[in-house]
């Protein structure tokens, strides 16, 4: 028996391959890994999966340890000799665990227990997936510059000797590049985690007065340099295909917004705002997404109308598309009556490090990093975000993503 969890017919997806006898398990974990972006085939024992390993190419396996007829070792030994770079992922009850610890001294990837921890799995699924992908992009650079070395004249030969090295330099210096902000960032995030908790331990002083309203200040000063450098590690950690993947799981839509609403409305309050959330009727409860990174796009999409906005108020608004060439979309609006965007500036404003102009920049702070990484986060979840102007002034955010109900 084998079940195919294909939502479409995209090859540049992932595949994975899971091997069990239990029909539940394997279909479990298939619906798992598929919800995350991963194509899915299953069989039922190591016969039906070396045919289907005949028939496509994977860039993972998942089997379980214990099963009839040939079991998940032998099936491991026999998958290395004509696919050694392969990874197998081992399945194994407790009562099995030292058998899962030697199939990994004979080339296992990794295991995972039974029960599943589903998120602990797609985590090391993903791992393997990206190992495979490697080692692909490895044996294609070779084998490329190889055919390139053996047919060119020496003029060539050098020319691919020199680009080769210019790449390796540029990666160098992207890496080196990448660890400096990681580790800049790091050592401005330690002195600032010193200075918030003095702060706090001085506001549970009960200053009042004056003092109160510069402790206050000097609070908000310093929850706006977290925030930057959160987002320089945000950004330099990056998203898409090299940088992370979207996790999706079953979530209570409308507790989310209004988690949501809740936390932010402090902030709003204290410049003399209003924050109203409208979610529409016909708007889905409950969705498959992201949790985490659909709640940071819309923090910064929130954080964004209250940076720029001194009078009125911000309206969050949830509502349903019906289109006959997209489907059935979710469009999430972020409005407010501040200072608007200039014209031609719609586009720009989501590029690293672009701010409106010169004097938004001075007078309301930041990196200009939030709206190009809620831009990168709205392309994670396959979506679209773009900006608008309001009729009188202000400006409309807007995210539009695919419905995944349940």
């Amino acid at each position: 028996m084998t079940i195919n969890l294909h939502e479409n017919d995209d090859h540049s997806e992932p595949r994975v391959l899971i091997v069990d006898d239990e029909a539940d398990i394997c279909k479990m974990v298939a619906i798992c890994l598929n919800k995350s972006g991963f194509q899915v085939d299953c069989a039922e024992n190591a016969k039906e999966a070396h045919e289907l390993l005949q028939q496509e190419s994977y860039d993972a396996i998942v089997t379980d340890v214990m099963m009839p007829g040939e079991d998940g070792v032998a099936f491991l030994g026999r998958v290395h000799q004509t696919w050694p770079d392969l990874p197998v992922i081992m399945m194994t009850g407790h009562a099995q665990l030292q058998m899962a610890v030697n199939a990994i001294k004979n080339g296992a990837f990794d295991f995972v227990h039974k029960p599943f921890d589903f998120d602990y799995m797609r985590k090391i699924v993903d791992r393997a997936v990206n190992y495979s992908k490697l080692q692909r992009m490895e044996k294609n650079y070779r084998a490329e510059l190889e055919e390139t070395v053996a047919s060119r004249t020496t003029e060539l030969k050098e020319a691919v000797t020199e680009l080769d090295f210019a790449r390796s330099a540029l990666l160098k210096s992207a890496n080196d590049k990448s660890n400096f902000m990681a580790n800049i960032s790091h050592e401005m995030r330690t002195p600032m985690n010193g200075v918030v908790g003095a702060l706090d331990l001085l506001a549970e002083g009960g200053l009042s007065g004056i003092q109160a309203e510069y402790l206050a200040m000097a609070r908000q000063s310093a929850d706006n340099m977290v925030t930057m450098i959160n987002q320089l590690l945000t950004f330099n950690q990056g998203f898409g295909p090299g940088g992370g993947a979207a996790r999706y799981d079953l979530i209570d839509l409308t507790a989310l917004l209004n988690n949501l609403i809740a936390d932010q409305q402090g902030d709003f309050a204290r410049k003399g705002l209003s924050l109203t959330l409208n979610i529409s009727a016909d708007v889905p409860h409950r969705i498959w997404t992201d949790r985490e990174q659909l709640s940071r796009l819309l923090e910064i999409l929130l954080g964004n109308a209250l940076k720029f906005s001194d009078l009125g108020g911000v309206t969050l608004d949830a509502s349903r598309l019906d289109s006959e060439n997209e489907g059935s979309l979710l469009l999430f609006s972020v409005t407010d009556n501040g200072v608007g965007i200039p014209e031609g500036m719609l586009e720009r404003i989501f590029e690293p490090f672009v701010q409106g102009d010169g004097t938004f920049t001075r007078r309301h702070g930041g990196a200009g990093l939030g709206l190009s990484i809620a831009r990168q986060i709205a392309l994670l979840l396959n979506g679209r975000l773009w900006a608008e102007h309001v009729p009188g002034g202000g400006s409309s955010f807007k995210f539009s993503m695919e419905i995944l109900a349940p």
